[in-house]
């Protein structure tokens, strides 16, 4: 991923973690799983079975593999299952905290974009 470059707000998956999402497994926006789906190898048929991707969070250097999956067919719920508890944990992510997530085609990964901003104090010599 060519970090210069902006990046496509299609491929953005934001979301709001409720308590549910962060005590079981947390669902994703459809609409914005379905706008990244265009852009994945994936059939309805692997995301009821659980699809492995894996989600980068470069400024730690951690990589993680979650599973995606999908429940219901006329009502369908997008979720991230095995994998999730860890990286939840990881990112130290709580209850109202924002995840938000961008899906590199390129290098076929997530990628966090929940970064945290430090600025580092100006040193003035004396």
């Amino acid at each position: 991923m060519n970090y210069n470059d902006p990046l496509e707000p299609a491929m953005i998956i934001t979301k709001v973690l409720s308590k549910s999402d962060i005590v079981g497994n947390v669902v994703l926006p459809k609409a914005e799983v379905m706008s990244v789906l265009t852009r994945m190898n994936v059939n309805d048929q692997d995301l009821l079975n659980g699809v492995e991707v894996q989600v980068d969070d470069i400024m730690e250097d951690d990589l993680y593999t979650v599973t995606l999956k999908v429940s219901g067919i006329d009502k369908p719920k997008y979720y991230f299952g095995t994998g999730w508890s860890t990286m939840k944990h990881s990112l130290d992510l709580s209850e109202g905290d924002v995840l938000k997530l961008y899906w590199s085609h390129l290098d076929n990964k997530f990628v966090v974009l929940n970064f945290q901003y430090s600025v580092l104090p100006l040193m003035i010599p004396v």
